[in-house]
């Protein structure tokens, strides 16, 4: 009985400790984390993926036996991995790499204060404290000090013809590249980094950002300078470049740059983060068209809740560590902008470990094994460990685009069979196949990954294999169908002998051929078949899907869980109909004398070049390469054109119209169909509405 009892005991205690830890584990990292899957539509796509950090420790100044941080500006780190903590109020907390108290510096030579400070920097032992003005019309400067707290130097605002005379220098923050030359971000500065050589003789700005002009934003400005007033000129003044919020530099000596808060546009959101050449300051970091920095789909579009990255660093394998102080969450991208994880959270209401009040400041340590954050509001400081699972990922995705494809194929199988989720290594293994010339292989791995730049390369060798095996086969097949064509229409053409028996059949065909013929005798001879025309719509409509769901892989934009027919029904035949019913109104209002019959066998009969078109693009897209893409194009604009021409000469005949009526009627046609898309959206609220309120009617009823 007693050993019953004991092992019971056992038990019960062995639970509580498991649950315990479990406990422990989820209140440590209690976020999810989650990457961006590109190429699978027209944006990215965020999934949940297997988390790359952990929180390893959580540093609060309190148990290091100093007063509490009342507010954390900024942090960095020196050679020797020491951390370095500046505190609004003229404090320097240093501690060593193993997160211990090593000093604590206040005012510099006892008497030189930096309050309110936004930057630090640290370099062969000599501290930069960039001593931000708090009045908006006093210079700031650059505090140069020595581990004690000693003023070396200070430096302050170059006289130099280069900077404008209404310029503030606010230094926020400091990075020095290996040859000692030094990139300063002054806060409200639309010019660049100030560039200051090794012997601190200024150079000149760098790297500045620019607004995208068009013929439209020319013209605007012209009219600006013309006849200015107070509210032109505000919003000039939103249009201006993005001035840098923090500055970094590689081993390499590339300078990288955050934007900070941009707005909600692909442009500004493709240059949140910007990687600089060390000469030209020209930006190579190159995104695809479905890549943007941050969220694609933000919470909120309003100024409070645009994302922000306050802070970015990079590691010695070019990952991007980017922190975003208003959602409080580290995105980490890999050098060709791809993201690679995204943890962290909080916006701003965090209160677990992994989560922040108000994100600040983030600090790598041993290439990015460890992210620390500061928190400003809490003055606490985050230490996020990179797991095993990380490593592998990082290691791996670094070797893919060094080209070490060798190296990297049983460990990409590794990770998948961890994460089903990870793009990164679904393309890792269609390179490495690739290589090995494994082009089946590729091409699946390829398709798994939406990588479509590298199926397209394998797709390339396949089809080369494909023809240079079967030429002969190929080119006989050729020749006999085009003998078999002329052949065809030349008996055809000399026995006068008819396949298509049925009239209407043969009417609706001979339009694209006769379109001004037919639908003159449409028009006379009260020809064509309704019929017919639903049958062009459902072919229209049938055409147009397998356009997206069976066309080329390389060509396409296709998500399985995210594709709608339904939508692909109203931009197809929701949007003929939509003209048939506008212009039957605006032609009756305007003495047309085409019936509603007519207007729609018309309409339908002109849609044959867009499905033939439809099916011709389902096939090329599937043996074409992205090169060749312009083939398509042409398809589609010559397919357009015709489609045009024939709906011209049938609303031409049918109306009994000239072209100056037609076209000034097809303008009302479009004015027609955007009021009757409006009312039917205001018809839907109503009903919603209406709905919602019958609802609420009958809850109030059961509770009375």
């Amino acid at each position: 009985m007693k050993k019953a009892l004991c092992r019971l005991f056992a038990v019960i205690l062995a639970i509580c400790l498991v649950a315990g830890a479990m406990t422990s584990v989820s209140a440590a990292v209690p976020v999810d984390s989650y990457t961006y899957w590109s190429g699978v539509t027209t944006s990215s796509k965020a999934v949940y993926t297997k988390s790359m950090y952990g929180v390893d420790k959580l540093i609060d100044p309190t148990d290091l036996g100093i007063e509490p941080l009342s507010e954390i500006n900024a942090m960095c780190k020196d050679n020797n991995n020491n951390i370095y903590i500046l505190e609004k109020s003229s404090r320097i907390v240093i501690l060593d790499s193993q997160y211990n108290l090593v000093n604590e510096i206040g005012l510099i030579n006892g008497s030189i204060s930096y309050n309110g400070a936004k930057g630090i920097y640290c370099k062969n032992d000599v501290i930069y404290v960039c001593n931000t003005s708090m009045d908006s019309a006093e210079q700031g400067n650059i505090y140069m000090i020595n581990q004690a707290g000693e003023l070396l130097d200070t430096i302050t605002l170059p006289e130099s013809p280069l900077i404008p005379d209404d310029f503030i220098f606010k230094p926020t923050k400091v990075t020095i590249d290996s040859n000692g030359y030094m990139y300063v971000v002054s806060d409200g500065s639309y010019y660049g980094a100030l560039l200051y050589s090794p012997d601190r003789t200024f150079l000149g700005f760098y790297g500045a950002n620019t607004v995208n002009a068009t013929v439209a934003t020319v013209f605007t400005n012209i009219s600006n300078r013309l006849f200015p007033n107070v509210e032109k000129y505000e919003n000039s003044v939103k249009k201006v470049p993005f001035s840098f919020v923090d500055i970094t530099v590689d081993k390499e000596d590339f300078i990288y740059t955050s934007n900070g808060y941009t707005n909600n546009n692909t442009d500004s959101r493709k240059v949140m983060i910007r990687r600089l050449s060390p000469g030209t300051g020209e930006n190579i970091l190159k995104l695809d068209e479905s890549q943007i920095f941050g969220d694609v789909k933000l919470l909120s579009t309003d100024d409070m809740h645009k994302q922000d990255f306050c802070d970015i660093e990079v590691d010695d394998q070019g990952y991007m560590y980017a922190l975003d102080s208003r959602y409080g969450k580290i995105f980490i991208y890999d050098s060709l902008g791809r993201v690679v994880s995204v943890f962290g959270g909080g916006m701003r209401l965090g209160d677990q470990q992994g989560t922040f009040l108000e994100a600040c400041a983030i600090v790598l340590k041993n290439n990015g094994e460890q992210v620390l954050v500061a928190d400003k509001r809490t003055g606490f400081i985050t230490v996020f460990g990179l797991n095993e699972y990380g490593k592998m990922v990082k290691e791996l995705n670094y070797l893919t685009i060094e080209g070490d494809y060798d190296l990297v194929k049983d460990g990409w199988q590794k990770v998948l069979k961890q994460d089903a989720n990870s793009q990164l290594a679904y393309s890792g293994l269609a390179n490495a196949y690739l290589e090995e010339e494994d082009y089946d292989n590729a091409l699946y791995y390829a398709k798994l990954g939406y990588d479509k730049e590298t199926y397209a390369v394998a797709f390339e060798y396949v089809r080369k294999d494909f023809i240079s095996d079967n030429f002969t086969w190929i080119f006989i097949a050729l020749v006999v169908l085009v003998i078999g064509a002329i052949a065809f229409m030349f008996i055809t053409n000399k026995k006068k002998i008819v396949f298509i028996k049925n009239p209407s059949l043969n009417l609706m065909l001979s339009t694209a051929i006769h379109p001004s013929n037919c639908f003159t005798d449409i028009k006379e001879k009260k020809l064509g078949s309704l019929p017919l025309c639903l049958l062009l719509l459902v072919l229209y409509y049938v055409v147009t899907v397998m356009e997206t769901i069976a066309g080329g892989f390389m060509f396409t934009n296709y998500d399985p869980a995210s594709f709608n027919s339904i939508l692909v029904l109203v931009r197809s035949v929701g949007l003929v109909v939509l003209w048939i019913v506008a212009n039957w109104m605006v032609s009756t209002l305007l003495g047309g004398k085409g019936r509603i019959k007519e207007i729609i066998i018309v309409t339908c009969y002109s849609l044959q070049p867009l499905i033939l078109a439809g099916i011709i693009h389902i096939v090329l897209s599937n043996v074409l390469l992205p090169v060749e893409a312009s083939f398509l194009g042409i398809l589609s604009t010559l397919a357009t054109i015709y489609f045009a021409i024939m709906l011209i000469n049938g609303m031409l005949k049918i109306h009994d119209y000239t072209m100056g009526k037609f076209v000034w009627t097809t303008v009302l046609t479009i004015i027609g169909m955007a009021i009757i898309v409006f009312l039917l959206i205001m018809l839907i609220i109503l009903i919603q509405q209406f709905g919602a309120f019958i609802m609420t009617l009958i809850s109030e009823i059961i509770t009375i």
